[in-house]
């Protein structure tokens, strides 16, 4: 049995990390073993690691250890009978021979009674992993902390790592602190003495749907699910946190790519707030149904320090989950459903507008095709769409069509002749400022930047969807791996030169000389030389393969012709729209398992859009431009 098999949609949404980097490489943690101790931020790292032996082949072997069987109670039982999981105790822990890395949650994230014995307990955990690592010699130790070591916080201060709160008396401080700082002493004394290497990772208040991690918000999560009135205590101080995907993305990372023997703060997107902007973030969302009174009890509940986590970024971990995304995520798993098909909230309530638009251009599109014979699918997401939800992805704000070569060229012809008025057809021929490798079809006088597109003031940044050319390639496996790494060359000189960017492809000898010839080439010649590339095959007899060289699926490689040899039609958004015949087989070559929905964290977020008007059309609903 897999792990996505036995996860509800929030554990298997941040056990996959979805917010890794794209290319992102495991190939470090490949068959190796790692030791994990902890509470149930470490429980979460297991599952993680489980969920990647299961998709990404990792071969990893997890050893989770602990002062008895008890630190197995959150566990999944279905985990306890794996292969590649293993519990020992701290007495047992000896007899284990080695551990590439240790993964010491520490207590990060962790409640306790402020009973001595508490404190005993997680000092003798420290003291049996300090010494099998002397004997184990681990290639990297992680250790799990939180923002209560920096002590006591001062109004007004967010805290950098080699920062401390003023109050350094004992009376002063909480037990949480006392016992994380002697944690982080204790790992500090044992590297060293012993000589691994060592990140620490301090988090601020851990949240997690479904995490099992304790947090001083859960009730309130539950009284807004459920439209109950809540007291929340009104912090003078602003508080950090930090969503469990963000931890997990940072382990991984501190494991693989960030600078070792480095303290780094870990938190979510804008995530450093008061509990006033708390209340505020989740009255935004859930309005009536969302009853939190602000009161001065509870402060104890919130003796947290902010952080900043500026360090992590610079090093090139960036938190990715937006702290309403986090909130929502909470909140939802206290309801009675954990399928989220229905998006009001996204781009401040214009999602279904903005969908109306694209369907009414899709229309538009689809008039112009019939009339003049013209063969096109949906494709992409819009595609993914039409298959799965019979519309528009519901969290989705963009659309995408494709075409063949013969198709593509003709529509390039008739289209600006045909479009009705407010439609404007954009290529790199008919917009100087655009040198997108793909063609567009822009709504005049709207807005709908992206990070990237604004960058380009004069190009035309409206609303639009992309118009894919999917090109014949060669028949032979070394033919169709030329012609690929040729249009990835050219395609790198155009935007790279478009962006003042420097290529950097993984391949130092490539990237070399694309950079010589990038700034030798106008980039006329250079977008020419792409688009002779895409279309070098345009004239083959019995073309076995084709490939998507404008898009990002030109990763996948090519696919076989006959999946777009013929038309047939769905419901799509109540209309029937054209899609490969064999879309089954196309959607699979493309998404995998297509069938299963995106990771439940990526649904709550669109495109980051930095420049959105919408103009006339701000309440549209027809099908007309």
């Amino acid at each position: 049995m897999l792990m996505k098999e036995i996860l509800n949609d929030f554990e298997a949404d941040w056990s996959a990390i979805p917010t890794l980097p794209e290319k992102f490489d495991f190939s470090p943690l490949k068959n190796k073993t790692f030791l994990v101790c902890g509470h149930d931020t470490a429980r979460c790292f297991v599952y993680a690691l489980l969920y990647f032996n299961d998709t990404k082949n990792l071969g990893a072997k997890i050893i989770v250890t602990g002062e008895t069987s008890h630190s197995l109670k959150n566990y999944h039982p279905y985990i306890l009978e794996r292969n590649d999981f293993k519990f020992v105790t701290l007495n047992e822990l000896q007899e284990i021979e080695s551990a590439d890395f240790i993964i010491n949650g520490g207590a990060c994230g962790a409640s306790f009674t402020d009973e001595v014995q508490d404190f005993i307990s997680e000092i003798n955990v420290q003291n049996a992993v300090l010494k099998f690592a002397e004997k184990s010699k681990p290639q990297h130790f992680v250790l799990l902390s939180d923002c209560r070591v920096y002590g006591k916080p001062e109004r007004y201060r967010v805290y950098s790592e080699g920062e401390t709160s003023v109050s350094q008396l004992a009376s002063e401080s909480s037990f949480a602190t006392e016992l994380l700082r002697s944690i982080e002493t204790l790992c500090a004394c044992g590297q060293k003495q012993i000589g691994f290497t060592k990140t620490v990772l301090r988090t601020g208040i851990v949240l997690g749907a479904f995490s099992k991690i304790k947090s001083p918000l859960d009730r309130i999560f539950e009284a807004v699910a459920n439209g109950e009135p809540c007291k929340l205590y009104n912090t003078e101080n602003k508080i950090t946190f930090t969503y469990i995907t963000d931890l997990l993305k940072a382990v991984m990372m501190a494991i693989t790519t960030l600078d070792k023997d480095t303290v780094y703060n870990v938190s979510s997107k804008n995530a450093t707030v008061s509990t006033g902007e708390i209340a505020a973030l989740l009255h935004n969302v859930y309005g009536s149904q969302c009853k939190i009174h602000l009161s001065e009890l509870g402060k104890e509940d919130f003796d947290f320090a902010a952080v900043n986590s500026n360090k992590i970024e610079f090093y090139g971990c960036t938190p990715d989950i937006p702290l309403q995304t986090a909130l929502e995520l909470c909140v939802m798993s206290y309801q009675n459903t954990n399928k989220l098909l229905s998006f009001p909230y996204a781009h401040d309530g214009r999602l279904k507008t903005v969908q109306n638009i694209l369907l009414s251009c899709l229309l538009e599109v689809d008039r112009i095709c019939k009339k003049h014979n013209i063969k096109y699918f949906l494709g992409g997401g819009t595609l993914l769409g039409a298959v799965r939800h019979q519309g528009f992805i519901p969290w989705d704000d963009d659309a995408d069509i494709m075409m063949l070569r013969e198709d593509y060229d003709k529509f390039l012809k008739i289209a600006p002749k045909e479009m009705s008025k407010g439609l404007t057809l954009q290529t790199y021929k008919t917009d100087k400022n655009c040198h997108y490798e793909f063609a567009k079809i822009r709504l005049d006088n709207t807005m709908f930047a992206t990070v990237f597109s604004r960058e380009h003031k004069n190009m035309n940044n409206g609303l639009s969807f992309d118009i894919f050319c999917h090109d014949k390639t060669a028949n032979s496996k070394l033919g169709r791996k030329i012609h690929l790494q040729a249009t990835l060359f050219f395609r790198a000189m155009v935007f790279n030169k478009w962006n003042k960017r420097k290529v950097d492809n993984g391949n130092r000898a490539v990237s070399a000389v694309c950079n010589v010839l990038k700034n030798i080439l106008p980039i006329k010649f250079s977008q020419w030389m792409m688009n002779r590339t895409f279309s070098f095959f345009k004239n083959k007899k019995n073309a076995k393969y084709l490939y998507d060289g404008m898009g990002r699926n030109i990763y996948n490689g090519a696919f076989p012709a006959y999946y777009l040899d013929q038309i047939t039609y769905i419901d799509f958004e109540n209309c029937k729209l054209p899609v490969p015949k064999e879309y089954d087989k196309y959607l699979r070559f493309l998404y995998g398992d297509y069938t299963q929905l995106a990771p439940l964290s990526t649904r709550l977020q669109c495109h980051e859009i930095l420049l959105f008007d919408l103009g006339e059309y701000n309440n549209f609903e027809n099908r007309n431009i």
